[in-house]
């Protein structure tokens, strides 16, 4: 999915003959603490909270105060790089732009949220296996054949990648079965690790609690 499949139109941006006193009207509404700055259609930066609540006569244009950089994404660019930048500059609205610069829309965090469930399938119906394998044993090409032996679609997989706590690949497969044990057993008869494997049922009952939890973690 790409990001202007998810773009958000409808928030206007700064313009630097705007006020200070707009902008922290802007801020404030949007529970943000950085916003897009734009010139005749062009980004071409960010007005910071902490800068802004620095200024004594709030009546002075955007003209009169210091500027940030420019933190944006291309709206051909996937949504999986818009997540990393966001983590990165723990950005709450992401300006987007086109090839040429032009000021083209925001990518908000909890409609980004939104999309990686709809990427991941996270509201299918199904089950979660997760597998351990060894950094030199990591391909994805023998089990998922194995699974599609069972008759098992896949419907979603995510990679965690090995750290100083975890040596290990871990590999979490969201399957459209309700019961993942003929799986696990195929997959465990060729010498693969299933450290978790969580049921359809299971899922249902935890979703809601879990998915306003991450929402109150993230203070969206």
């Amino acid at each position: 999915m790409q990001v202007h499949e998810i773009i958000n139109t409808d928030i206007a941006p700064l313009k630097v003959s705007d006020s200070v006193a707009l902008a922290l009207t802007k801020l404030d509404l949007l529970h943000v603490t950085r916003f897009p700055v734009v010139e005749k259609g062009k980004l071409i930066g960010m007005v910071a909270l902490e800068t802004l609540i620095e200024v004594e006569d709030e009546s002075v244009s955007l003209t009169e105060i210091p500027i940030e950089e420019a933190i944006s994404i291309q709206e051909t660019h996937h949504l999986f790089e818009a997540s990393r930048m966001m983590l990165t500059f723990e950005l709450y609205l992401l300006p987007v732009v086109d090839f040429d610069g032009n000021f083209a829309g925001v990518l908000k965090k909890r409609d980004l949220l939104q999309a990686i469930g709809e990427v991941f399938n996270l509201e299918s119906f199904g089950s979660v296996i997760t597998i351990e394998m060894n950094p030199f044993d990591f391909t994805l090409t023998e089990i998922i054949r194995l699974i599609e032996t069972e008759g098992a679609k896949i419907l979603g997989v995510a990679v965690e990648q090995p750290n100083d706590v975890n040596g290990f690949y871990r590999v979490s497969i969201k399957l459209n079965l309700e019961d993942s044990s003929p799986v696990s057993a195929t997959l465990n008869r060729y010498g693969y690790v299933i450290t978790s494997q969580v049921s359809s049922a299971t899922l249902e009952s935890d979703f809601s609690e879990r998915a306003d939890e991450l929402i109150r973690y993230l203070d969206l």
